[in-house]
């Protein structure tokens, strides 16, 4: 689904990324490990193709080369749902709005197509209760399950998050865990970056660590990568058991829809896999 081909990424004398290369499965959930300023950001906007390779190759879906035309990079925004570290929400649209933005932005424009999507989308992200809210009015994790509703309002092939945790406390930070991860187990492929060795771990998913643009053990031996996995896992155990709870800290399982999960199907088919008919946000 996701390939990187020996990819780097220079701004100016500065080097983002060296000769990077790796593989994504579809529906595959996995995460990028590593310092601030070690290019994790930098691969996400090679994969929205909002910045482009110095050298080597990008293949999303069928979308595949060093540079895209402008429509085709449209088209392969459609298959993807964003999510930020600061949230990017319309802080003058009320929660409803800025999830029903991303709806509209697709063409959709009747109520009848627009209103049960984002009321699915909400209930997902347990915000039912808040669709009138500003985003002023909403906690920090609560703005993130809003940001999160948007990103899957149109059912994409694939959630990008940039460092969905980073502004959050320990229980808020544990909630949007729950629901990421709730999320790939219906089907969508995860593409997760952070600097918080926790939330790798509890992601679940296939760890891979960047060091300064480059991928830690890379093209060393099986023994060397695998000391690289448990050091990776030691430190999560270090950095969860150190983390101070937050005061009345409550559950952090995302609430069911009333009946379970399949009482209240999608409003619509799954987003496309990249490269098919459009179906998400730009």
């Amino acid at each position: 689904m996701i390939t990187f081909e020996h990819v780097t990424k220079r701004y100016g004398e500065r080097l983002a990324l060296d000769s990077v290369s790796w593989h994504m499965d579809e529906g595959e959930c996995v995460v990028f490990l590593g310092h601030s300023g070690a290019g994790k950001t930098t691969l996400l906007r090679l994969v929205t193709h909002e910045t482009h390779p110095t050298a080597g190759t990008v293949t999303v879906g069928t979308f595949r080369g060093p540079r895209l035309a402008r429509a085709k990079r449209a088209l392969l925004r459609r298959t993807l749902g964003i999510i930020y570290e600061d949230f990017r929400l319309l802080n003058d649209r009320t929660v409803f709005e800025n999830v029903a933005l991303a709806v509209r932005i697709t063409g959709r424009f009747v109520d009848a197509e627009v209103v049960p999507r984002v009321l699915y989308a909400l209930e997902e992200a347990g915000l039912q209760q808040k669709q009138g809210a500003f985003p002023s009015e909403l906690s920090a994790g609560e703005r993130q399950r809003a940001a999160i509703a948007r990103a899957i309002v149109n059912r994409p092939a694939v959630i990008l998050a940039d460092e969905p945790t980073g502004a959050l406390e320990r229980h808020s930070a544990g909630e949007v865990v729950a629901l990421l991860k709730r999320i790939h187990a219906e089907g969508a492929a995860l593409l997760l970056v952070t600097t918080r060795p926790g939330v790798a771990e509890a992601m679940g998913g296939r760890i891979l660590r960047l060091d300064d643009g480059r991928l830690a053990g890379e093209g060393a031996p099986p023994a060397t990568a695998a000391a690289t996995t448990a050091t990776v896992t030691a430190a999560a155990r270090a950095t969860l058991a150190q983390a101070p709870p937050s005061a009345g800290a409550a559950s952090t399982t995302v609430a069911e829809p009333p009946g379970g999960a399949s009482a209240m199907p999608p409003p619509g088919p799954a987003g496309p896999a990249p490269g098919a008919a459009p179906g998400g946000a730009p």
